[in-house]
């Protein structure tokens, strides 16, 4: 079993640039090319979850081809898995992986992990407000703020994905 990286991963996918950016903890530690849609089987945009996996699965839609290290994203089809990267988009909706990479993702990754399909490269920055929801610190941590009144929290840093095009969902199948 692969071990996975220290704190949440995200899954972020560039259509335009055919990439895959796996985040831990907000900073990328891999990259991948990817095959996604093509235009009359597109790849949905929008913020997705993985709702299912499977190490070796074969698709119901199309000729029981075989989509190894499948990770749902869609009840309609759309998933992660390994398949042909021919270094354009050539799927029937899903993200084709490499192959090495894909077994890795599927080892790291756990039910619920974030994916962000956009048409451009999104990239995580921190935003902090005193009305966002902040944990509060352990009791063996040092206190951020001193001198703050007990029972207050200081607002810290939230990672959030940011794209030059406003997301739309729209499902295609695989």
């Amino acid at each position: 079993a692969v071990k996975p990286p220290p704190g949440p991963l995200l899954i972020t996918i560039s259509l335009n640039k055919q990439r895959l950016t796996l985040y831990s903890n907000g900073a990328p530690i891999a990259h991948a090319p990817v095959s996604t849609g093509t235009p009359s089987h597109p790849t949905p945009t929008g913020i997705f979850s993985v709702i299912g996996k499977e190490r070796f699965h074969r698709s119901n839609l199309y000729s029981n081809a075989p989509m190894p290290f499948m990770q749902r994203i869609t009840w309609s089809g759309v998933a992660l898995h390994q398949g042909v990267l021919p270094g354009y988009p050539a799927s029937h909706g899903c993200i084709r992986l490499p192959g090495n990479f894909a077994q890795y993702l599927f080892g790291v990754t756990r039910m619920g992990a974030r994916v962000i399909i956009t048409r451009d490269e999104p990239t995580p920055f921190e935003i902090a407000h005193a009305d966002l929801f902040v944990p509060k610190p352990k009791a063996s941590e040092e206190p951020i703020e001193p001198n703050r009144p007990a029972g207050q929290v200081q607002a810290g840093p939230v990672k959030i994905a940011e794209s030059d095009h406003p997301a739309t969902t729209t499902d295609a199948l695989n």
